[in-house]
């Protein structure tokens, strides 16, 4: 009996490939227009058929048919839109695009205490000596202090994560904490675009999507290619010496971060429940970013809080000075107006002020403050589809001033220290920390983050009895890049620009 023929071989499917090759290299700018134009089209059918969602949540007009409001969604300058959407709307409101629903409304081992802090308080103290040295001998001198907590939190991070040093306390230059520093605000230049990226995905060879970044005359994508092609390059470094580190079992008893302990169990599973080793870079990468860019930001924001707050950084020292040396887990966890201060400050300024999510299926939000329908009826649940996107507005939910009072949105630790308001018990946040939506709530919550806390406690600890900080000179916007970011005021477009991350203070030795 014959065999049935296939409608393509394998030496057809090559032939084809290749031509596509070719293709795409004469005509770069032309192919990169012919898929936006498929992609446009595919995207305008599917929402021109499907029936108005959730026709009674009000929201803004549409702003474009093509994009909605993605930009202003996705814009580094998007906390004054998500501000005006809670303002008007309230707590639920429809905004189109490729994102059909926003909710700044309730939706929803690194969790145990780390005793250990010797770690902590060195990496706190290399930082106190960069620092020191960064001033030159000067008793006061402006410096950029965003450089100093951004190579501290990968150092912590690179140290307690996966058993590596970057150096950069110590004087080394590294290409890769430049480019951690770069990826989100690189990403976020390219995400109105991203309604392309799945037809790019289906419908281009893997081989061919790098090619094709190089041809695409977007300076966003190809910055995003070069940072993404370095972050690779150090994992993949980073992943070798793990491995050969781990051959040796005198020194692999003795390697207990978490990437060694990743590797180890891959090591000895199953060849078929193994992890790839893309997947093993996959996850250091995101272990690298996720542990050093939030954390990062904060410990800027609070020195930079300090600094415009004399009498909260005078009581805070005072506080310190009355405090053991060197203190350990539970000493520094003690510490009431410490405490305070990162609360609030993690209150007003959450590093990373929206999450996104989508619906796995239908399911029913109940909202804990009942809005408006545009029909005038009052709604107190919203049905919301399988597939929706939804923006989650964690800056917002932690300023409601339903829950938190009038003073919301007042920069004020000492809240922290009398009994909250009984609204903030009664709203029942799914928050992980503190009643509030910092790090998420639910199993997709941030599990680092009594990590992060824990860091940001000893750095300020080690800094604030050491240094006095005031505000510097030029003055800076924080950007909604993924996270917030200091860039100095009046940055728009800062890759065409080529502008970097910055926060100047005065820092004075005491």
């Amino acid at each position: 009996m014959s065999q049935p023929q296939l409608l393509f071989d394998f030496n057809q499917l090559q032939l084809l490939g290749n031509k596509a090759l070719k293709i795409f290299r004469s005509h770069p700018v032309e192919c990169f227009i012919a898929l936006s134009i498929v992609a446009c089209v595919g995207y305008v059918f599917r929402h021109a058929l499907r029936a108005p969602a959730y026709p009674n949540v009000d929201g803004p007009p549409r702003k474009s048919f093509f994009s909605g409001h993605l930009f202003e969604l996705l814009s580094p300058h998007n906390l004054a839109f998500h501000d005006q959407l809670q303002d008007k709307y309230g707590s639920v409101s429809k905004v189109y695009g490729d994102i059909p629903l926003a909710l700044s409304e309730k939706i929803c081992d690194l969790h145990k205490g780390q005793r250990k802090t010797a770690t902590f308080n060195l990496i706190a103290r290399n930082m106190k000596k960069a620092i020191i040295k960064d001033l030159n001998g000067s008793q006061t001198k402006e410096i950029d202090i965003l450089r100093w907590c951004s190579a501290t939190a990968l150092e912590l991070i690179g140290q307690a994560g996966l058993g590596h040093t970057f150096g950069i306390l110590e004087g080394s230059d590294s290409e890769y904490s430049h480019a951690i520093k770069s990826f989100l605000p690189a990403i976020t230049k390219v995400g109105p675009f991203r309604v392309l990226f799945p037809i790019i995905f289906r419908i281009v060879p893997t081989r061919l999507r790098s090619k094709l970044v190089d041809w695409v005359p977007n300076p966003h994508l190809r910055e995003l290619k070069k940072i993404v092609d370095v972050q690779d390059k150090q994992a993949e470094l980073i992943l070798n010496l793990k491995k050969e580190a781990l051959k040796d079992k005198r020194t692999s008893n003795e390697m207990h971060d978490i990437m060694s302990v990743l590797l180890k169990a891959n090591m000895e599973a199953d060849e078929k429940d193994r992890l790839p080793e893309d997947q093993l870079l996959g996850q250091m990468n995101t272990l690298i970013f996720a542990g050093h860019e939030t954390t990062s930001g904060a410990l800027t924001r609070v020195l930079q809080l300090l600094g415009s707050n004399p009498s909260i950084q005078a009581q805070l020292r005072a506080e310190l000075q009355e405090a053991p040396e060197e203190l350990s887990y539970d000493e520094l966890n003690a510490l009431p107006y410490l405490d305070a201060l990162c609360r609030e400050t993690l209150r007003l300024f959450p590093p990373a002020p929206v999450l996104e999510r989508e619906a796995l299926k239908d399911w029913v939000v109940p909202l804990r403050y009942p809005m408006k329908g545009k029909d005038g009826s009052t709604i107190t649940e919203i049905k919301v589809r399988k597939g929706t996107r939804i923006y989650v507005g964690l800056r917002q939910a932690n300023r409601c001033k339903e829950t938190w009072g009038q003073d919301a949105d007042e920069f004020k630790p000492e809240r922290w220290l009398t009994d909250l308001p009984s609204s903030v018990a009664d709203a029942k946040t799914a928050g992980v920390y503190s009643s509030m939506m910092t790090f998420s709530a639910g199993p997709r919550a941030c599990i680092g983050f009594k990590f992060s806390l824990l860091e940001l406690k000893i750095v300020l600890s080690t800094l604030v009895k050491s240094f006095n900080f005031a505000p510097g000179t030029t003055e800076v916007t924080w950007l909604s890049c993924g996270t917030m970011v200091p860039y100095p005021a009046g940055t728009n477009d800062y890759i065409v620009e080529k502008k970097q991350p910055y926060m100047p203070l005065t820092v004075s030795v005491n």
